[in-house]
């Protein structure tokens, strides 16, 4: 390989990687809920990504490369902040239509904090999986591919975290159904 061919594919590369940068922020923001940390994190997984190019066998497969990466960083933080816990029990954006009326535009925008509050209290490799398979649209093989886990698992941990999140948001639901049903018998 020449000067040149080298030169170019490690700045190809590089644009790659910081095309994918948006799209890490966005999943290590929906893991950790902290924008900052999210950033050291895609930061960390960027550096780790640049030093480790040669080991990217297929060029094709760089975003679930560094999707890995990430999520591992993140696996890390947490082994750090609970040495001795199991990290399963260790406690998006949607564009508004702009024909939507203003109402309507209020009660999706509430609808996507509820979501996200409910995604937000998943145990956190649940949270890893339902957005890898929700929000970036991954097959379930690529998640078991990427988290380095047996199919059987990630499907497990979608199945229960789809259900405590179908299961929270019916219970909010409820529950706001009650209250608004208070108050209009106190206005009638």
């Amino acid at each position: 390989m020449s000067i040149t061919e080298l030169f170019f594919g490690r700045l190809a590369f590089n644009r790659q990687l910081q095309n994918l940068r948006p799209r890490l922020y966005r999943l290590a923001c929906a893991w950790c809920k902290d924008p900052y940390l999210a950033d050291d994190l895609v930061q960390e997984a960027m550096i780790l990504a640049t030093r480790r190019q040669g080991q990217l066998r297929a060029p094709e497969l760089l975003d679930r490369w560094v999707i890995r990466i990430l999520a591992n960083r993140w696996f890390d933080h947490l082994r750090q902040l609970h040495p001795t816990e199991n990290l399963d029990e260790v406690m998006d954006w949607m564009p508004m239509d702009e024909r939507d009326e203003p109402d309507q535009a209020h009660r999706r925008s509430e609808t996507i904090e509820r979501v996200r509050a409910a995604v937000a209290r998943l145990p956190p490799l649940q949270r890893v999986v339902v957005t890898l398979v929700d929000l970036e649209e991954l097959s379930y093989k690529e998640v078991a591919e990427v988290l380095d886990l047996p199919m059987g698992t990630v499907m497990s941990r979608l199945a229960r975290g789809r259900e405590k999140l179908k299961q929270w948001l019916i219970d909010e639901a409820d529950e706001g159904r009650r209250a608004s049903s208070c108050r209009l018998r106190r206005v009638q």
